[in-house]
């Protein structure tokens, strides 16, 4: 992904700075048996949650469509899995950074993304 600006956030994310739109939004790591709490996260806020756990499936970059940003969750994720979700992704996408795979860290994060684009405008 190109260079982007990034900064800090509350609970520990880390955001790029570039605008959001509607979209989806993808989650990289984290637990799967969160994956429904963090479905309701995501769509509290208008936006779709494709999540990887640990692999990206064949396919996959026909099928995730507009990304309104990636969320990386650093304590539980592969490297290799966070390059191939990157690599599905353009590069004005945000990326965010959690250090926790909690809800609340998802939805802070979340809501940091509508806050930067309300400001931005």
């Amino acid at each position: 992904m190109g260079s982007k600006t990034f900064g800090d956030s509350a609970h520990g994310a880390r955001v790029a700075t570039s605008g959001m739109g509607k979209g989806s939004v993808v989650v990289v790591g984290g637990s799967g048996g969160l994956s429904g709490r963090y479905r309701e996260v995501v769509e509290e806020r208008g936006l779709e949650l494709r999540h990887f756990e640990n692999r990206v499936p064949n396919g996959t970059r026909r099928i995730v469509g507009r990304v309104a940003a990636v969320i990386i969750m650093v304590g539980m994720v592969s490297h290799s899995l966070r390059d191939q979700v990157k690599g599905l992704v353009s590069e004005d996408a945000p990326v965010l950074y959690l250090r926790s795979a909690s809800i609340s860290a998802l939805r802070n994060a979340v809501a940091a993304l509508d806050t930067r684009v309300v400001r931005g405008r």
